[in-house]
């Protein structure tokens, strides 16, 4: 691992504590549209903090609702006819959602510093 790498997880440590607590995740995560909450994911992810990302989306996605990003899509044969609210990504989801997040994200950076 090369010396940045290890600077920019460090740096984000203390980040990393705060948004990846369950309990902080929980409270306020909800409070974060999912733009938000991705790119403050994102930033956890990229930086070498993926078990804190992944309870930070985890935490914001209890709350959404049906058009929201973290939630399946309303599918009648899953029985979403009859539920008041989305069934949520679970980690294993959040996880994968977070790999495809980050492999845009890092092939955008690398086409903006080839530019």
């Amino acid at each position: 691992m090369s010396l940045s790498v290890n600077l920019l997880t460090e740096a984000f440590r203390p980040l990393a504590r705060i948004f990846g607590d369950a309990m902080t995740a929980d409270h306020v995560g909800s409070k974060f549209t999912c733009s938000e909450a991705d790119e403050i994911a994102l930033a956890l992810w990229i930086s070498g903090h993926q078990d804190e990302a992944v309870a930070w989306l985890v935490g914001h996605a209890e709350g959404e609702d049906w058009e929201d990003a973290h939630a399946h899509e309303y599918d009648e044969t899953q029985g979403d006819g009859d539920r008041d609210t989305p069934r949520v990504l679970n980690e294993r989801e959040i996880h994968t959602y977070l790999c495809d997040l980050s492999v845009n994200y890092l092939e955008s950076l690398q086409i903006t510093a080839a530019a």
